[in-house]
Parts: structure tokens; sequence; C-alpha cells
């Protein structure tokens, strides 16, 4: 499927102001539940006249969109073995790695009471060179993995500047992602990863003292 109508966006982020390129362009929906709706471009570039869009979350995340005036529901509770267990829910990552084209997929989805999602939206807590390992970031890049995985079907933006590629595909192609961006934010984040994963390496290095053999 190449165009994919953006319905469900699962958001769970530390630094809530990359959100901002997405929030403002949208309009807090009113009571009612009615659409919300992009704000037109500046430009000639095409807008969006209405964007219906369910926010599911982390209730960090969720709490601070609703503080914005949106509606949004959380879909992890509970921060398990002292907050070592947050986003790493069943439930979630099905939404994000399930193919809404294959039936026997949104049977089992059905069963679970949840929608296939179509956007994830996700960063990663710094690395704290005080407080490493415990400040690896485990459910955050597992989310990104999750949705590198299923890019056929799941836009994923990362930090501040693929938020601004989302919101602008987004209105550029009234609501919708294209498989080409997906595969572009998809490789973007694939090296977003790695050059986390040499970090941590190099922090394992320095921090635990480990030499190499």
């Amino acid at each position: 499927m190449d165009e994919i109508k953006v319905k469900n966006i699962f958001a769970a982020v530390s630094d809530k102001s990359i959100l901002a390129p997405l929030l403002d362009s949208l309009k807090a929906r009113p009571s009612g539940r009615k659409p919300f709706r992009l704000k037109p471009w500046k430009t000639e570039r095409p807008g969006l006249d209405g964007f219906d869009v369910k926010f599911l979350g982390t209730q960090g995340t969720v709490d601070y969109l609703k503080s914005k005036g949106f509606d949004a529901k959380s879909v992890v509770f509970g921060f398990d073995f002292d907050g070592r267990v947050k986003s790493l829910d069943k439930k979630v990552f099905v939404a994000i790695l399930a193919n809404p084209s294959e039936a026997n997929h949104l049977s089992e989805l059905a069963k679970l009471g949840v929608e296939p999602l179509n956007a994830v939206i996700v960063d990663l807590y710094p690395l704290d060179k005080s407080n490493f390992p415990e400040s690896m970031d485990i459910g955050g890049q597992a989310l990104i993995r999750a949705a590198i995985k299923n890019y056929k079907n799941v836009a994923l933006a990362f930090d501040g500047e693929s938020i601004r590629d989302l919101v602008e595909e987004l209105k550029f192609n009234k609501g919708e992602t294209t498989l080409n961006f997906r595969k572009t934010q998809a490789k973007k984040a694939a090296d977003f990863i790695a050059e986390r994963t040499e970090l941590e390496s190099g922090l394992i290095v320095n921090v635990l003292d480990v030499k190499d053999k």
C-alpha cells in the first residue's frame, strides 16, 4: 500500500516541546469530537480541510496533549519496576506491527480491542553519563525499531526535524503518508538508532570501565 491515511497516532515523548510543529498545525478538537483541522499553508502548497486523528500514548504525553486541548487516550498504564518497563506494552506493539491488509491481523487486533496505528511519534530521553546504564531508553528504542520494521504501514517521527517532516507530509498529501516518505523516515531512524547504540557502547567502555580483550 502506497498512500496511507493517518487516523491513529501513538505519541510517547520525553521532550514535549518537539510536538509543537504538529500541535501548532492542529486546532484543538472542540466538544462533540469534531475533526482536528490543520491550519492552511501560508504558501501555495496544499493544505487540509479536515484531519480526523486519534491520539494514543503514554500517560505523561497524553496528559500534555490534554492540557493543550486535544483529546488523547492513554494506552500504557503503570510504570513497573521503578519505571524500567514503561512503553513495553503488548497492545502498543501489536498495533504498530500489524499489517492492516491481512484479515487475520485485524481479527487478532479486534480481540485485543485495539486498532492499527498509522503513525508513531517517539523520542529518546538523553543519555546521562552519571546515571548510566540506568539512563538507557529501552522502550523508546523498541518503539522506533517496531515502526521501522513496519514502515510499509506506519509513519515514524523520532525528533523535532522528523516531526516537522511528518507535518509537511500530512499537509501536502491531505492527511496521508506515502510509501517513499515512510521509507525515508525509516532509514533516518535506523541511522539515529545506530548512532545511539554507538554512544551507549562508548559509555559502557568508559563508565563501566570495560577493557577490550
